[in-house]
Formats: C-alpha cells, structure tokens, sequence
C-alpha cells in the first residue's frame, strides 16, 4: 500500500503480511486521504469468512463516512448528523466534534449490523458466523485532533517524545481477567467479548485525543502485539519520521515474522 499524505499535514503507510503459519491474509486496510479515514480490520472465520468479513467492513466504513461525515463538510447535516444535533447542543462545551463521534458509533454499529444479517442469510445463529476487529482514525482538516474508535483487539497507539502508549483497550476476555484481579482460570488473550458482525449489538468504544506537534501514531493487528513487547515496538519506531515511514512498517512486519508470524500482520503508521 503506498504512502498517502492527509491534509498536507499527515504522512500515512500501511503494509500487511500473512506471517509464516496462515496462507490466507484476513486482515484488511483502507487509508482515504480525501475524508481522513484509516481503517484496520483483522478477520475472524478462516477463509471465505475473515477475509470477506475484514474487507467489507472497511469498506462499508468508508462508504458511510465519506456519505456523512465527508471532512469538507459546509455547515449541512446529513441525516444522520442531524439526529445528534439537539442532542449535541444540549451539551454545549462538547459543539459538533462530539456529535461527529456519535455519529462514528452509529456508523460502526450499522458496519456490525450489515455483517450480522449477512451471517444470519448464511444460517449462522447468534455469536456465531463470520467476524472480524475494527480499529480505525478519522484526522480533521484545520484542527490537531484525532477521532478513534474501536472494537475487538486490534491496536492504536501514540507515538509521543520517544514512548509508546496504548490508546484503546482491548474487548478481550483476557483484559477483563487481568483488570479484574486475576479471578480464577486465565481466558485465551485472544478470546474477545465483542466484534463487528457475529452479534446484533456492539458497543464501540469512541474516543477524540489532541495531537501535538511531532506526535506520531501505530495502528496494528495482534499479529503484530502477540508476536512484539511493546519495548521491541518502540525500540523499532524510534527516529520515526516521513522519511523512513515504508522503512519502520516494514522492520514492524519483519520483526514479528522473526518472532514467529503466527498471524497476519497488519501496520499502519501515522506521522507528521
């Protein structure tokens, strides 16, 4: 995937890898540089299944994002935008950058249902069928901002004065387990609680963060978490800059394929 730059301000690279286990690559990738929008997905049901699960919720993202929330909007509300408006105003500190995240939630919520009732065409029951992670950006022209939202355990971190941090948690029963305590037997850290299309309801977790100058940002599969610590991840990104943006994704890839690349491995990298 080649590099894209985004507002004249944001340099972007993806590359995905099946890893040295699985034939099939069920991840999927979209970068839009004309409405901000990057999208990782890391699908669930082997082949015929994650593969087409991943690939159409990006795309069906993309569509309705760029339908209703298209970056150069001028002061008109799509239908959907408009839901939120009075809602929005009675929240009057948040304007309508909050409103657009609740748009988002909707967007991701109609990505799951599409994918839900196409299981249910197939004869798949409830948390049953074909499934796959979301994590994806919206960055806005004009404005230092990132919209975030997420479901599953596919990753974005922030790349900020040489240190890694996670900005999203991921819906996995392990997570819970290890918040909660450590009570009783550990679940499989890959064993997730929610994910776009196997249920008719999802809770997509939503978040807008502040981007300072030089922040850089890592969107990835957990082939990419299961196979690095994050000191190996930071150790990689350190120096990160437009310059050698194609050179980290792929020392990211390469590196969790030298660990083992027991999954697909998916990267995007962010900086400015």
């Amino acid at each position: 995937m080649p590099a894209v730059r985004i507002f004249n301000r944001y340099f972007v690279h993806g590359a995905s890898d099946p890893g040295r286990v699985r034939e099939i690559n069920e991840d999927a990738m979209l970068l839009n540089a004309e409405i901000g929008l990057c999208l990782l997905a890391d699908g669930m049901g082997g082949h015929g299944l994650g593969d087409v699960a991943s690939q159409r919720t990006v795309t069906e993202v993309e569509r309705l994002v760029g339908r209703h929330l298209p970056a150069a909007a001028t002061g008109g509300w799509s239908a959907w935008l408009g839901r939120w408006r009075n809602k929005g105003q009675r929240q009057a500190d948040n304007g309508q950058l909050a409103r657009q995240l609740y748009v988002l939630a909707d967007i991701v919520r109609e990505a799951n249902r599409a994918l839900y009732l196409s299981n249910r065409e197939h004869g798949a029951v409830d948390g049953t069928g074909s499934g796959t992670t979301l994590v994806g950006c919206r960055l806005l022209p004009g404005i230092a901002q990132m919209q975030i939202f997420h479901v599953g355990d596919s990753r974005l971190y922030r790349w900020r004065g040489e240190a890694l941090q996670a900005l999203t948690a991921d819906h996995s029963l392990y997570r819970q387990w290890r918040d909660g305590g450590q009570i009783g037997r550990q679940p499989p850290a890959n064993q997730l609680y929610q994910a776009i299309g196997p249920n008719p309801a999802i809770d997509p977790e939503m978040q807008q963060v502040e981007i300072a100058p030089g922040d850089g940002f890592l969107m990835c599969s957990d082939g990419l978490t299961g196979m690095l610590e994050e000191a190996e991840i930071a150790a990689i990104l350190s120096g990160l800059a437009p310059a050698n943006l194609a050179a980290k994704t792929q020392a990211l890839i390469d590196a969790a394929n030298a660990a083992g690349g027991k999954d697909n491995i998916s990267v995007v990298l962010i900086c400015q």
